[in-house]
This record gives C-alpha cells, structure tokens and sequence, in this order.
C-alpha cells in the first residue's frame, strides 16, 4: 500500500473504460486502486465500505444510473469524493451530478488522462483542506454537560395552513426568551422556505451535515447555520429538491439531538408527511404542535394525525393545536374545530391580512415588523404556552 497515497475507486460499466483507468491510476505514484464496480448498486457498496478518497463514477450505469450513487456515496462517505467520467456534455446532466455531491466532471475520451488525473489531485486536496478546516484539532473544547434543548414539531395538517409562518414567528418568540439560543430546522427538505420569510440567503444546508452524522458537535454545527439579526439561528432545507432523497431518518434523529445538546429550543419545521424523517422529528419531539385552519381538509387531516400519534404513543399533555386565522371560519363554528381535537384546548391566531403578506414578500417578519400587532401578541402567549408544556 502506498504511503499516504489518494485511494480512488472505479465505477464504470464498461470494462474497456474500467481498464483504461485501471491503467491510468496505477501508474500514478501517490494514486491507489482500491476497487472497481461495473454497476451503481455495487459502487455504492464498495464505497461504503472501502471509504475511498475518489470515486470515478460512470453516468450511465445498471440497476442504479451513477447520478443517484453519486447521491448515495456523498452521504455515506464522508471524506470522499465523487468524480463524473461520462461522454454526457448536455448541461444539465451536469448540474444535476453537482447537485448530486460530484465534485468534478471529466469528459470521455479522457486522452492521456493528464486532465483526469489533475483533477483527482485537485478535488482531493480540496477535501483535505475541508477536513483540516473542520478537523478537531482547531475546534474549541465543548463544555461539559448542559441541559437539553427542548424540541418543537411544527406540523402542518394540510398545506397552506401557515404552518411555516406560526414556525418562524415561534421561533423568534422562543430567541428572545432563550439564554442558549434558538434554532429554526427547516424539515421541509424538497420544499422548505423559512429562510425566505427572514431574508436570508443560505450558503449551506442540512446536506453538509450528513457526512459527520455520527460526531456532530457544536463546532459543526456552527459552520453551516445561518444567523439571523435576531439572533435566530436556521438550518436551510437542500438547495435542491433532488437533493432531500439522500437524506434518511436516522441521519435526521441524529442531526436533531446535535442542535438539542447546542440550542436551549430547537423548532422543526416539518413538511405534511408520515415517512421515516417526519416519524423521526415526530419521535423526538418534546412538544406537537399541530397548526391547523378552518378548512374541512386540514380537519381530516388532523383527525389523521390524532389516529398515528395514538398508535405511535406520543402523549397528549406535550400536543398544542393552534388555529390559525381564527377569526376566519369561513362558516364553520369554533365547537366544530374544537370536536375534531377531542375538545383539547386550542390557541387561536388572527389573521394578519395583507400586512402578513407583505412582510412574507419583503423578508421582515411581522412578529419584528409590528411587535404590537394581535398576530404578534398571540405568537407571544403561544410561546409561553410552548415553554410550559416543554420544561
């Protein structure tokens, strides 16, 4: 084995291109071949266990095409890297392989492989600096012990609820009140928009977490949320919708406790689902709120919700059912609502009208915008609400 030497690994269904590379890597002096694949599914397997440093990775490949392995290996190694060998020059082939986690993309025939090999040089060197800048030996120690941050599932019973817009009102009521801060985790992975209500262009994601799933600290942590003026913190869904197939329940359960052991509150923003990442972020939850308006689909879909978390054993005293819009039934009667939760207290929000809209649009929240406002003032007392079922 070659000292210090960049482990890289073929996939490539074609075995005239798997012995040009084959070929072409050892002939390299600082290069090892540690592993060739001849399909996707078997790329995946072998990179996971191998944990190369490179991964050459063939577009077009059986049983599973090289863009979703490359989805797969950049969430399951994390020190690795994906590189594109494809004859594939259409562009969006290759936005989508960036979008995937690739790291670089070569064009086939690949010559003398002089371009092929920079290449590899170049990503890995990358991913070294990446590590160092990340590694442990720079990183502050962590305190002690604190005491876990308390976790809030904001669920929507429908879309178009407002269930973001109660999210991200709460959690800058929760910031103000908080002493180790808080932190908005938009769980909304295709299609999540928190930042967008607070102006805020995120530079990175849930995404860049995956790989260090198994030892995030605060220190981590910190690189990848994005600061408010508040104070607020937030963790941004992927940039691309494509991208939140890689993300699994497990990595969500454990992504959640890290923010739990830095944040005193941690609110998740959820997207209208009972796959593994909601039932995850549902499981943890110290408190359900369950936003809900006076629409007879968003009443179904509660009474659903009752039904899973009856089955699943989440207890009733930690649920909080917040109406939103309510002075706006649109003639159903409030006994209505309150039938459907079983005559469980619910906690009304008025309709902010227009005035909500605008501050949606221009990226400042009303609940900053016009702290006196009754949508405000509600937020508050909601807030309040949460810190007791919570403590």
């Amino acid at each position: 084995m070659k000292e210090r030497a960049i482990r890289v690994l073929i996939a490539d269904d074609s075995a005239l291109s798997r012995h040009m590379l084959t070929q072409l890597i050892t002939a390299q002096p600082d290069m090892e071949l540690i592993g060739s694949a001849a399909s996707g599914r078997e790329a995946v397997r072998l990179a996971t266990d191998l944990q190369p440093n490179v991964v050459l990775m063939d577009i077009h490949m059986p049983d599973l095409d090289g863009i979703h392995a490359a989805w797969l290996i950049s969430s399951r190694v994390p020190h690795g890297a994906v590189i594109m060998v494809t004859v594939e020059q259409r562009q969006d082939y290759l936005q989508k392989a960036m979008a995937a986690g690739a790291r670089g993309y070569v064009l086939k025939p690949f010559g003398d492989g002089t371009a092929l090999v920079a290449n590899i040089r170049d990503v890995h060197k990358a991913g070294m600096d990446q590590q160092l800048k990340w590694g442990a030996a720079d990183r502050p120690a962590e305190p002690a012990s604190t005491r876990v941050g308390r976790k809030i599932a904001v669920f929507g019973s429908k879309g178009g609820v407002g269930k973001t817009t109660i999210a991200v009102a709460l959690a800058l009521a929760l910031q103000e009140e908080a002493k180790r801060g808080t932190v908005l985790v938009d769980a909304d992975f295709m299609f999540g928009d928190s930042a967008t209500h607070l102006d805020l262009a995120a530079k990175h994601s849930i995404i860049d977490l995956l790989p260090y799933t198994r030892a995030i600290d605060s220190f981590l942590i910190a690189q990848v949320v994005e600061s408010h003026a508040s104070g607020l913190k937030i963790l941004a869904p992927p940039a691309r919708p494509e991208q939140a197939e890689i993300i699994t329940g497990p990595q969500v359960r454990s992504i959640i406790g890290a923010m739990a052991s830095t944040y005193e509150y941690v609110v998740v923003d959820t997207q209208p689902s009972y796959d593994e990442r909601m039932l995850a972020v549902l499981d943890l939850a110290d408190v359900h709120m369950i936003v809900l308006s006076a629409q007879l689909g968003a009443l179904n879909n509660t009474r659903h919700f009752l039904d899973v978390a009856k089955v699943l054993g989440f207890p009733e005293d930690r649920m909080c059912f917040v109406l939103n819009r309510a002075d706006s039934l649109a003639g159903l009667q409030i006994d209505d609502v309150s039938a459907v939760v079983g005559g469980r207290p619910i906690f009304p929000i008025p309709s902010a009208g227009a005035s909500l809209s605008e501050s949606i649009n221009n990226g400042v929240p009303l609940f900053l915008n016009e702290p006196y406002s009754p949508f405000s003032q509600a937020i508050k007392a909601l807030s309040r609400q949460v810190q007791s079922l919570s403590s």
